[in-house]
């Protein structure tokens, strides 16, 4: 099975993907720029391995948008049982779909995920809806992201629903960590506290982080929160945190994947209070280490993944008792057992088993 696929931009979860699906399909990737802007440069330290990739020539600009004529070049060339695309918003993906439509090439459309915008001109509404609608087949990893996709125009019968993840089989826990492993663990990354919480994202006003910092404040000193990321309002959110007066709050550098397991595995849970999320992947690498997931409902990820009581819990975080509630049941074992059975049903492995029999079955 020849496969062409466009993607933005060599992400280390993304390239995870492909070497797994690349083992059992003749996979090419094109990336439409060599990176994202904005990431830590750790962030694209992944080598392609089992796919041909292929980095585009072509103009950027901003964090995303570019301009690159190879995928329609090699698509007149080249013939494929499936074409994916990945994606709406730069002109490169844009003028492919343009191409794959006029000449009637079949496509398959998928995202990382979508939400529709709340309050958005008709004008706006009508250009995505011209992108989105008309593709033979769409892939969506969420019934959220589903939602988006038929808002936009793409016919509801049409859309599957895969498991999207950035976990491999071998990077989830066969069980939660005891008592005994997370206090060991704690002690080998210098986590503090009587209970640890974990969150990682970007520094960024969208993840809401100075709302959680200012919710700490009624917290006990033993309960300790660990934040993992870079950005640009790490200054101002550690200046909350010292103008709050708090000693059980951190800001950590970025961490590589396989040490951001590692921080998660020793933690009591994970907290998430993001305004929005496209999807929100960290939510299943949390999983993956046996740790319940407290986040906001805006995380795609979240309502697709977290059964509340269950697993984890899902809040608001705009008020101490929403936030107590939740903390008031941490640690749970049974949490932690239903997390990690989550998290095992979704690996890159099971994602890329799932593409493999779809393909197969549509030869579009």
């Amino acid at each position: 099975m020849k496969i062409f696929w466009l993607f933005n931009h060599p992400a280390p979860y993304k390239v995870d993907f492909f070497n797994v699906l690349g083992q059992r399909a003749d996979l090419e990737v094109y990336f439409e720029r060599a990176s994202e802007k904005g990431r830590n440069a750790i962030f694209y330290s992944e080598k392609p391995l089992n796919f041909s990739a292929h980095l585009c020539k072509g103009i950027s600009w901003g964090s995303l948008d570019n301009y690159t004529h190879t995928p329609i070049k090699v698509l007149k060339k080249e013939k494929f049982d499936i074409i994916v695309l990945n994606g709406w918003r730069t002109l490169t993906e844009q003028r492919t779909i343009a191409f794959c439509k006029r000449k009637k090439i079949p496509y398959v459309f998928l995202i990382n995920g979508g939400i529709i915008k709340e309050k958005e001109s008709r004008l706006a509404k009508a250009y995505k809806t011209h992108f989105i609608s008309g593709a033979s087949a769409y892939l969506a990893p969420d019934e959220v992201s589903s939602r988006y996709l038929v808002y936009y125009g793409a016919d509801k019968s049409k859309i599957r629903i895969y498991p999207y993840s950035s976990v491999f089989d071998k990077e989830v826990l066969e069980k939660p960590l005891s008592r005994e492993e997370k206090a060991k663990r704690r002690n080998e990354l210098n986590l503090k506290g009587t209970r640890v919480f974990l969150s990682a994202g970007q520094l960024i006003a969208r993840k809401n982080y100075e709302a959680l910092i200012r919710l700490w404040v009624s917290r006990p000193i033993g309960d300790c929160l660990y934040i993992l990321g870079e950005g640009p309002l790490k200054e101002a959110l550690q200046k909350v945190i010292n103008e709050c007066g708090l000693k059980n709050v951190f800001l950590l550098p970025y961490k590589p994947h396989a040490e951001t397991l590692r921080y998660f595995s020793a933690a009591d849970a994970f907290l998430f209070p993001s305004k929005e999320d496209i999807y929100g992947h960290v939510i299943n690498e949390a999983l993956s280490q046996g740790i319940p997931v407290i986040s906001s409902p805006k995380v795609n990820a979240t309502t697709h993944l977290i059964q509340e009581g269950k697993n984890g819990h899902i809040i608001s975080f705009q008020n101490e008792e929403e936030l107590n509630r939740a903390l008031s049941s941490i640690p749970s074992k049974d949490m932690e057992s239903n997390a990690l059975a989550v998290g095992k049903e979704n690996t890159l492995e099971k994602s890329a088993g799932f593409f493999l029999n779809y393909f197969s079955g549509e030869r579009l």
